[in-house]
């Protein structure tokens, strides 16, 4: 696809920022380590080296840089790519709950000054 037929599928806006979190497939109570790659009021994607099935639920846990808060939230697999060998990047969209992206993001920012 060029450029010019290129269209923007997004209906809202992505901020990129790292946000740590751990996320663990449903029903395993093993958690991964990652952070956020991007974020915006209805998901977010990271990278991980872990493979993702398409449409996975998962559990994902935030945590604030600035005061530690956890933030829970369920979310599913919707689009993967490989960034590098054995490095996947994943989108995922919110299940049942939204974010308020610009506050995460102004707290992280924040935080690192």
């Amino acid at each position: 696809m060029t450029e010019d037929n290129y269209s923007e599928k997004r209906k809202v806006a992505r901020f990129s920022i790292s946000i740590p979190l751990q996320y663990a497939k449903f029903g395993v109570n093993k958690f991964v380590s990652s952070c956020t790659f991007d974020i915006s009021a209805n998901g977010l994607s990271l990278i991980t080296s872990e493979e993702l099935a398409p449409n996975a639920p998962l559990s994902i846990c935030l945590k604030m840089p600035d005061n530690n808060q956890e933030i829970p939230l369920e979310v599913k697999v919707v689009w993967s790519k490989s960034v590098s060998p054995g490095q996947y990047m994943y989108g995922l969209r919110l299940i049942n709950s939204a974010l308020k992206p610009i506050e995460l993001v102004l707290r992280t920012i924040q935080s690192r000054l």
